[in-house]
């Protein structure tokens, strides 16, 4: 599967984990859809892509991933949620404000992000609030031996990224952050760039590994793999992780 630059994925898949924002911490009025319309769903139900330039969304998603998306979390910050939270889908119809759209793709993810934790708020009663607390982390570090990583120069090429079972695979040049994201995804825990390498320099990445860590005599688990084919590797430490903690949440009335 080649993953797009849609904004779902910009704000979950491959998105840092950064500290979690409470629902109110500004005295401005937050941003809020103009029209919204949240009904219940299958995990099943595919909603056609959003009009990420207008801002507006057509999700079908489980509360859960609403949330951190909203957030910007990964499924490791998220604390105290019911587990309906993860198991019930929603499809969420939303037009932002008719008014001049940001050019710049962050901003417009901003205020995206923004106005669906308004949203949260109101028709699912969400109130949290974030913590710190000391938890497992991995450090990726430059293995013996030094890297074994495809550097790119910057140019034209097409960025692709696929991410099948066992494999991640990239092409048009990717940053060391981008692999140390998808690394904290497969693992359910913070990894920290400890490589030293240049986070602006692009390479092209190749892993194989085996997804449920049962090694066969061709592919190694993940640990091994990343030593043996970029030279890269992870070392197990706690430290303190922003999560977010579910302090209340309703299933939304009909609309």
């Amino acid at each position: 599967m080649v993953y797009r630059a849609s904004l779902f994925v910009a704000l979950f898949a491959v998105a840092p984990a950064i500290r979690a924002q409470t629902p109110a911490q500004s005295d401005a009025e937050p941003l809020k859809f103009e029209v919204a319309s949240v009904k219940p769903s299958r995990a099943d139900d595919r909603a056609p892509e959003s009009n990420t330039l207008s801002g507006s969304l057509n999700w079908n998603s489980s509360l859960k991933s609403l949330i951190m998306n909203a957030y910007k979390l990964q499924d490791y910050q998220l604390v105290g949620d019911p587990k309906w939270v993860g198991s019930e889908y929603y499809r969420i119809v939303a037009k932002p404000p008719v008014g001049p759209i940001p050019a710049d793709q962050k901003t417009r993810m901003d205020q995206t992000s923004e106005r669906l934790r308004s949203l949260l708020i109101e028709r699912f009663q969400l109130s949290a609030h974030h913590e710190t607390r000391n938890l497992q982390e991995y450090f990726l570090v430059v293995a013996k031996g030094g890297p074994r990583l495809k550097e790119v120069v910057r140019g034209d090429q097409t960025f692709s990224l696929r991410t099948p079972a066992g494999k991640i695979v990239t092409k048009g040049g990717a940053a060391i952050g981008l692999l140390v994201r998808l690394l904290s995804l497969r693992l359910g825990c913070p990894v920290i760039d400890k490589t030293g390498l240049s986070p602006d320099q692009l390479y092209d990445i190749q892993l194989n590994y085996a997804p449920d860590e049962s090694p066969s005599d061709t592919v190694p688990p993940l640990f091994t793999a990343l030593q043996e084919q970029l030279g890269l590797k992870l070392e197990a430490g706690k430290g303190p992780v922003d999560v977010l903690v579910i302090d209340h949440v309703e299933r939304p009335s009909a609309n």
